[in-house]
């Protein structure tokens, strides 16, 4: 009798055993799963919004790969946000519409909430729904308004991102009335966005402007600072003094801001705008709708995005370095990186944190106008090295030799590194 007890007592305990381990491995799948972020590709200015046409337009978006589409800078009615909401949702993407009535009311005016909620009520229950555009660039008289319609929406629909997109570092002096760097925490402290996104437009013809990764830096800092994900508004269509940009100078930017840590890429623009002032011209969609080069650029771009998005989603940056010569606002390499450089390549290295616990590391070819072959020597501690492929978004082996790998960088290129100990 006392040993089938015990028998059974044990068998008890091995089903137990085997039903908590269930249990927790199914806690684990879904506190991940919940816990990925989202990783966003998407534009300035959509097409213009006609009627008939929204089925040809929006699979044309998802044709270039996009995940987001973005508002027409043309305006929107209700209805054609509505409508391009379904298109949206037939073609798999999430739409961000724009709608005047988000900032039409102070907070101290009794229709405040109520107005919100207008707005929410037209779009809140569409699957398509990725967000709320807000507005562009504000300064920081704007900040208590924004705080309290980026709360709200945030309140009353927590899973759609109310979008609002920051001025870059190279705004003239005296337009904010205090530093850029007070300038961007007063934002994350008072606004508390769920995106810290703004724009920096650096391909002038022949050059550079100078501050581009200082900007880059200061955003990293304080997204880190108060855990908020980074976004990136780059420079496509070209307009006043600004180069045509070749698919080289794209991918530099796509790629430097992936070493940087951001979760959002608007392209700047989809559409071209039309403005004889400012020359726009040759975007992804020319002025009457039709492809340009752009456009095949970004398909490929954005494709290659696409495949590497579940890793890309739960990195977490943990530290950005230069080779020399350093940019203003870079930090050198340091001797006891993970990583170190041999010779004298000019590269940014990302270094990450996975979710499940791994270490990652990008290396991007600074140079725009060379393609390198690098040699990489790895910490003792690091035995297996993985690359991703952005053709297939799956890890392969790198060969690792005496601790020492090469890779090659086409100009603006990178290598996305898995490394194992």
């Amino acid at each position: 009798m006392m040993q089938r007890m015990m028998n059974v007592t044990m068998r008890i305990s091995r089903s137990l055993s085997t039903l908590v381990s269930q249990f927790l491995a199914i806690l684990l799948f879904t506190f991940s799963s919940a816990s990925a972020g989202e990783f966003i590709i998407s534009y300035w200015c959509g097409p213009p919004a006609e009627e008939g046409k929204y089925d040809a337009q929006y699979a044309e978006v998802a044709e270039c790969n996009f995940t987001h589409a973005c508002f027409p800078c043309s305006g929107t009615s209700v209805e054609q946000n509505k409508a391009i909401l379904d298109a949206c949702q037939k073609h798999g993407l999430k739409f961000i519409p724009s709608d005047g009535r988000l900032l039409a009311k102070q907070p101290s005016d009794p229709m405040f909430a109520a107005n919100l909620d207008a707005v929410i009520a037209d779009y809140s229950k569409h699957p398509a729904l990725g967000g709320y555009f807000i507005t562009d660039e504000p300064g920081p008289g704007a900040f208590p308004q924004l705080a309290a319609v980026n709360q709200y929406l945030l309140k009353k629909d927590p899973k759609r991102l109310p979008f609002i997109n920051m001025l870059p570092t190279y705004v003239p002096p005296g337009y904010l009335g205090m530093s850029y760097e007070e300038y961007i925490d007063k934002y994350c402290r008072e606004v508390k966005p769920r995106l810290l996104c703004y724009d920096f437009y650096a391909l002038f013809e022949g050059q550079e402007r100078d501050g581009y990764f200082a900007n880059m830096e200061l955003i990293r800092t304080d997204g880190l600072k108060y855990d908020i994900p980074m976004g990136f508004i780059f420079q496509t269509t070209p307009h006043g003094t600004y180069r045509d940009p070749s698919e080289t100078d794209l991918r530099w930017q796509v790629n430097t801001a992936l070493a940087y840590g951001t979760k959002a890429l608007f392209y700047f623009t989809y559409f071209t705008p039309t403005d004889p002032n400012a020359n726009f011209h040759n975007g992804i969609l020319d002025p009457s709708g039709k492809r340009t080069a752009h456009y095949d650029m970004a398909k490929r771009i954005n494709g290659e995005l696409k495949k590497m998005i579940p890793v890309l989603s739960r990195l977490t940056s943990t530290a950005v370095y230069h080779t020399a010569p350093v940019p203003r606002g870079g930090k050198e390499l340091p001797g006891d990186a993970a990583i170190q450089v041999e010779g004298s390549p000019q590269l940014v290295l990302g270094f990450f944190k996975h979710e499940d616990g791994s270490d990652w590391a990008m290396v991007v070819n600074r140079d725009l106008r060379k393609p390198v072959d690098v040699k990489l020597g790895f910490k003792q501690d690091v035995k297996i090295v993985e690359s991703l492929s952005p053709q297939t978004g799956a890890l392969s082996p790198l060969e690792v030799k005496d601790g020492k790998a090469v890779v090659q960088l086409p100009a603006g290129g990178i290598q996305i590194l898995k490394l194992k100990p």
